[in-house]
């Protein structure tokens, strides 16, 4: 495994038996590391919503939409994290699509197209159940009429 961060020290700060004094070591900076990807921040709601449980997962104050969540120092375990949070607003969304798209930018693009694809897929059931309902009542109709001219037929024929 690769460390999230390295922080220069002059010496590592020591405990009275000569140790390395793990609680006086100085916390990592919050700052985006240096990337390929040029930072761009989110422009989106979905893009936005990503960007804070990242921020909020991974500790950095600054995430770009094209910075790679295993390059900003996630793993598979943070991604779990990130996973669960997201999963409240966007419920058919796997795990293994985290996988597959690691950027903000990918990931709201997918969820974007999923939810329209969800939509789209509602309102044609709703439409196909309508359109039923509509033949449906045109078959009543015609048989009814059907009937009404036999009727009539009968009556006029023992007349």
């Amino acid at each position: 495994m690769v460390p999230a961060a390295f922080v220069t020290l002059e010496a590592l700060p020591l405990t009275p038996n000569g140790k390395v004094d793990r609680k006086a070591l100085p916390i990592p900076d919050q700052v985006r590391p240096e990337l390929e990807a040029v930072y761009l921040p989110p422009q989106t709601e979905v893009e936005r919503t990503i960007a804070n449980i990242w921020q909020e997962i991974l500790l950095i104050e600054e995430i770009g939409i094209h910075d790679n969540f295993f390059e900003l120092g996630g793993n598979s375990l943070l991604l779990v994290q990130v996973h669960k949070k997201l999963q409240q607003k966007y419920q058919h969304l796997s795990l293994v699509d985290l996988f597959q798209y690691p950027t903000i930018n990918y990931l709201a693009k997918y969820l974007t197209q999923k939810e329209y694809k969800e939509k789209s897929k509602s309102k044609s059931v709703q439409e196909n159940a309508r359109q039923n309902k509509s033949r449906i009542a045109s078959i009543n109709r015609r048989k009814q009429a059907r009937q009404s001219y036999r009727t009539a037929k009968q009556k006029s024929s023992k007349s």
